[in-house]
């Protein structure tokens, strides 16, 4: 017996394969760059910012930006702890940005200056990727679940 409507089947459901495909790609380049127009641009601005004075005010926008973020309580589901908690990042991002505001009292010839830009300038470059990818991670579950990176190394 034949069935006459089966390669027209399979081809309308090839097309909704594809199209919902590439609208995945789309949606995913978007939030990608809606998270990063939005927040994200802050902290990597103020990492290339060479004044203190510049690197401060990328800062308290990124902090300000995550306030305003609507972020999950943590980037996990399950299995919380406090390196994963929103709240606890946001303290450690505080203290940062305090000792920042604090540095910029310092003067700027002194050895105290110097070691204090030279320990914001490490933590900013190697010691934030966790804190980043949590805040990262927490908004992506918050505005774009399914975009969320709920499988772990395999969808990173």
């Amino acid at each position: 017996m034949e069935v006459k409507g089966a390669p027209a089947l399979l081809f309308f459901l090839a097309l909704a394969a594809t199209v919902w495909f590439f609208g995945l790609i789309a949606d995913a380049v978007f939030a990608d760059y809606n998270y990063s127009n939005s927040i994200g641009s802050y902290w990597e601005l103020g990492v290339k910012a060479s004044t203190l004075e510049k690197k401060a005010d990328y800062l308290d926008k990124f902090v300000g930006a995550l306030e305003k973020g609507d972020l999950a309580d943590s980037s996990a589901l399950w299995l919380k702890t406090p390196d994963n908690s929103t709240e606890q990042n946001f303290v450690a991002l505080r203290s940062l940005q305090r000792r920042m505001h604090e540095i910029q009292a310092m003067d700027v010839k002194s050895f105290e200056y110097q070691q204090a830009m030279a320990q914001i300038t490490g933590q900013e470059q190697d010691e934030a990727k966790n804190m980043l990818g949590v805040f990262r991670e927490a908004w992506f579950m918050s505005h774009h679940f399914f975009l969320w990176d709920w499988m772990g190394p395999i969808s990173s």
